[in-house]
């Protein structure tokens, strides 16, 4: 059956896998953190999530808990997924795609901080 007939009858067809969309969303996480962590180090942006205000103000304690921490549970989701032998669904992909364009906001946020403060 051709991929448009697939389609048609309800099916996508997959562009990437499910590792490969985890770990887009564990890379753009990274991502948050080191801008968020690069902009609170210049003394002129804070955190704006309370209990992560806390959590940044330690380095490494924020680079555990927004990257270590992460990696560590997008591994056992995937390894989970191959060991159970998981369908990809549009709930799933719905999930990873929500991440993406949630951190794709706040990265825009980090971009346009970066702009503010490299031109001030």
């Amino acid at each position: 059956m051709s991929d448009s007939a697939i389609y048609l009858f309800g099916e996508q067809p997959r562009r990437y896998g499910f590792g490969v969309k985890l770990m887009f969303l564990y890379f753009m996480n990274v991502v948050d953190w080191f801008c968020t962590q690069v902009l609170i180090d210049s003394g002129y942006f804070h955190e704006a999530n309370p209990i992560m205000s806390w959590i940044m103000q330690y380095p490494i304690v924020g680079f555990f808990i927004k990257c270590v921490l992460p990696l560590a549970l997008s591994i056992i989701i995937w390894l989970l997924y191959k060991i159970f032998k998981l369908e990809q669904s549009r709930v799933t992909d719905f999930i990873i795609y929500s991440g993406v364009a949630i951190y794709s906001v706040v990265i825009v946020v980090h971009i346009i901080n970066f702009l503010y403060l490299y031109t001030s």
